[in-house]
């Protein structure tokens, strides 16, 4: 288990009875019933399923996340999979503490990503079916493919957030780039930081900061996340503009693609700091 992780955290998926088209639009998340619910306990370092009528038997899981301090984890659980299984319970799931993967994605990308897309550019696996296969599934009385399938997905999920824990990225493929995008996320330790207290800091005192950043496009066999030490001319609410010693240039820098920030003792001077000197 990797440092951070609760052991009563747990990473989950569910699979529908119905699709959208058959309940009337996609704002009918109560009349799409649950087939599986998909599991990965921490704590037991487990997977388990649950069939529709099993689900009681996984509120336990959920009701004891809650009381040991834990979180559920999973991909677009916040449009889909709690509002999906939310009229199953008697009590309000919004109670538990949450991570959707998919927040920052979208966050970083700007538009949603399937995580088809992301664990097969990052993790080198991709889905072994899809959502309609598993309706179709439910359709023929096939419940165990279904359970197969949705602890596939549980398992791509829990390695998806062990490496954007760990790495401070996932990938993805861009169609408009025809390339590898890398994705700054902010699933680990470093979320906690003040990284914009530390870019200001080092933006007033004039002393090089040390970087830990997320470039964007990912070459062939290169790294997304680098270090770096700039000294900072300009900073703003989203961005900040220095001078990059790695790339021995001028370079502007998105804030929200800084995974860690630490002051250096190497101090510096800016155009408007020797101008005022020589008044």
């Amino acid at each position: 288990m990797q440092e951070g992780i609760q052991s009563g955290d747990i990473v989950f998926d569910i699979e529908t009875k119905h699709s959208f088209d058959e309940v009337g639009g996609k704002d009918r998340f109560d009349k799409l019933g649950v087939s599986v619910v998909g599991a990965y306990v921490y704590g037991d370092d487990r997977y388990v399923a649950f069939e529709e009528h099993e689900i009681p038997e996984f509120e336990k899981l959920l009701k004891q996340a809650l009381a040991h301090r834990g979180r559920v984890i999973g991909f677009n659980i916040h449009h889909f999979d709690v509002p999906v299984l939310q009229p199953y319970l008697s009590w309000d799931l919004w109670e538990l503490s949450m991570l959707d993967l998919m927040n920052d994605v979208e966050h970083g990308v700007g538009f949603r990503v399937s995580l088809d897309n992301l664990c097969g550019q990052t993790l080198g696996v991709q889905k072994s079916a899809d959502g309609m296969q598993a309706l179709r599934w439910y359709k023929e009385g096939n419940i165990e493919r279904i359970k197969e399938y949705c602890l596939k997905d549980v398992e791509l999920t829990k390695n998806l957030y062990e490496f954007g824990r760990k790495n401070g990225h996932v990938l993805f493929f861009s169609r408009n780039a025809m390339g590898r995008i890398a994705v700054p996320v902010h699933w680990g330790s470093a979320q906690q930081q003040n990284i914009r207290t530390v870019l200001r800091e080092a933006f007033e005192k004039r002393q090089s900061v040390d970087i830990e950043y997320v470039t964007k496009d990912v070459k062939a066999n290169g790294a997304p996340l680098k270090n770096r030490m700039v000294d900072i001319y300009r900073i703003t609410s989203d961005a900040f503009e220095g001078f990059c010693h790695l790339r021995g240039a001028k370079r502007v820098f998105k804030v929200d693609r800084v995974l860690s920030a630490r002051l250096t003792n190497n101090s510096y001077k800016i155009f408007e700091d020797v101008q005022s000197s020589l008044l």
